[in-house]
């Protein structure tokens, strides 16, 4: 059989893929309007907190829609047939899972626009519009870019909550703590699926370091205007509270200081996403919770 190849004639890079690689496209269920209709601070009790995954978690479901445009049209404007069997199958398990993310995330903010906070429908509206304007107006190999360093930041969360802040989890109170183990866990899997895309498009450092920087300003951006909007919704917006977000967030030992030294790898020339392979220490972890999930989705 012949070496695949890509739309320039040269051979694909050389896949750094487990062996054992199962990318699966779970679809649980959660009922995320009963403890948040009855435990608004459901993080730790803890506005801040709470607010901070309300205000990330806004920004998946029209950012899960980018990602998988993105593939679509980087695998289009490679050829499906130049890509391993392997590569095809995971790019559509990619797609499926992200469609997954999308839906859960869609509830999510559904849920609450239904304790009053309008305006998320809003900021949800105003993401889409950049998303169906980016696909009409930036290249393939630029949004890709964007889309592997994005999965890499989701992949380094799970990293954190792993190896630096298992409390982002364990605080949190069932069903969000098994969501977000769900979405953890399923970002791994696929988190060198846009990257590898990205390589056989022919990207180059300079645009993969930049795509970034760009997604995580863009990205942590997204999130402090919903967070402040939040708060200040609950009248919480207070002295007290932007210092609590400003040292939870941003400080040292926060959740960005905690997720730098990962996002930095993406900088080195040689990196790939599975430098480092976190499926055996989610099994570790938080096996018996992730397997839970599973055959809820079964």
């Amino acid at each position: 059989m012949p070496t695949p190849t890509n739309t320039r004639g040269n051979k694909h890079p050389a896949s750094r893929r487990p062996a054992d690689l199962n990318i699966q496209a779970r679809n649980p269920t959660f009922d995320l309007k009963a403890l948040m209709e009855k435990h608004r601070y459901w993080h730790s009790d803890d506005p801040v907190l709470t607010h901070f995954f309300n205000a990330m978690q806004a920004t998946f479901p029209q950012g899960e829609r980018f990602f998988i445009d993105s593939a679509r049209d980087a695998r289009d404007a490679i050829g499906e047939e130049n890509l391993t069997p392997e590569a095809r199958e995971d790019v559509k398990r990619f797609i499926r899972q992200e469609a997954i993310h999308g839906k859960a995330h869609d509830d999510w903010n559904a849920v609450l626009i239904g304790l009053g906070y309008a305006r998320m429908k809003e900021f949800d509206e105003d993401i889409e519009k950049d998303r169906t304007w980016a696909r009409k107006n930036i290249g393939a190999k630029w949004r890709i870019s964007m889309t592997a360093a994005a999965e890499h930041m989701t992949a380094s969360f799970a990293r954190v909550m792993l190896h630096k802040r298992p409390d982002l989890v364990n605080n949190a109170q069932s069903p969000v703590r098994e969501l977000l183990l769900w979405h953890a866990l399923e970002e791994v899997e696929h988190k060198a699926v846009c990257f590898d895309l990205y390589q056989q498009l022919h990207g180059g450092y300079r645009l993969r370091a930049t795509g970034m920087v760009f997604a995580f300003i863009d990205f942590m951006r997204h999130i402090y205007e919903r967070q402040v909007y939040l708060l200040k919704e609950d009248g919480l917006w207070n002295f007290r509270n932007r210092v609590k977000l400003m040292t939870q967030v941003w400080g040292p030992g926060g959740i960005v200081a905690s997720l730098t030294p990962y996002l930095l790898e993406y900088f080195k020339p040689g990196f790939h996403p599975w430098d480092t392979d976190e499926r055996p220490a989610f099994e570790a972890l938080f096996g018996r919770e992730v397997r839970k999930v599973s055959e809820v989705a079964a």
